[in-house]
């Protein structure tokens, strides 16, 4: 019997008309920045990490991070949020913890995918996303594990020039946070790439969490970041 995975991986380069280039080309790796973050408090609109750099509009993205969940409720591990004239929505992209469940949103269209989460245990995700499918990959620890539609109507595109937070999810572009979805955890070696990773180097990744492709866009490193609230540095896991 082929393994579950298998049939995965080959839907996700039939699907994107993709081939695997991890498999064909060697991917430039090296030392990720090391950086980890304390979010001590459940049930508060105080702790969060801004990004300052300006984010592009994306067509395609990868999202990785590890990740230790404390808490048993809904953990918004990051939003995003820009305006959109056409929706008169905020809310273009979140990942968040519902749960025992994890759940993403692209331009407004929720999924939430039964994967087993337990609290206080560690879990490397990564999500990638194409505008041109509305498609999202989830991967946990390495594996392929769901594949979601994203597609809000005929835009599957992430605008550029938001809001980038972790640990709350925004209600308006940069604020109106709700308690009752605030991170609480570690959040190690956060990190988006303006394009899809292969999932031979998202497990490469895992593997070696010290050590990611050198073409990331930014990092949580302290020069890119703003913190608020309860929110401290801590030691690394590399």
């Amino acid at each position: 019997m082929v393994p579950l995975f298998v049939h995965f991986f080959k839907t996700y380069y039939e699907f994107e008309g993709r081939e695997d280039t991890a498999k064909t080309a060697d991917t430039v790796f090296g030392a990720c920045p090391r950086t980890a973050y304390f979010f001590p408090y459940i049930e508060q609109t105080t702790n969060y990490i801004r990004v300052t750099p300006r984010i592009p509009r994306l067509d395609e993205f990868t999202v990785c991070g590890t990740f230790d969940f404390f808490s048993r409720g809904i953990d918004t591990v990051v939003s995003y949020a820009t305006f959109s004239w056409k929706t008169n929505e905020h809310n273009r992209f979140f990942i968040r913890r519902h749960q025992y469940e994890i759940e993403i949103a692209m331009n407004m269209k929720s999924v939430r995918e039964g994967l087993e989460f337990n609290p206080n245990q560690r879990y490397h995700i990564c999500v990638t996303s194409f505008a041109s499918t509305g498609t999202s990959y989830i991967f946990i620890d390495g594996i392929l594990r769901e594949i979601a539609n994203t597609m809000s109507g005929t835009d599957g595109t992430v605008q550029g020039g938001g809001a980038f937070i972790i640990g709350q999810k925004q209600g308006i572009i940069g604020g109106n946070f709700d308690a009752n979805q605030s991170f609480q955890g570690m959040v190690y070696n956060f990190m988006l790439w303006r394009r899809a990773l292969e999932p031979g180097e998202i497990t490469k990744m895992y593997q070696n969490r010290c050590h990611c492709p050198q073409d990331y866009f930014f990092t949580l490193e302290r020069n890119n970041i703003e913190m608020f609230g309860g929110v401290t540095t801590y030691g690394n896991i590399c």
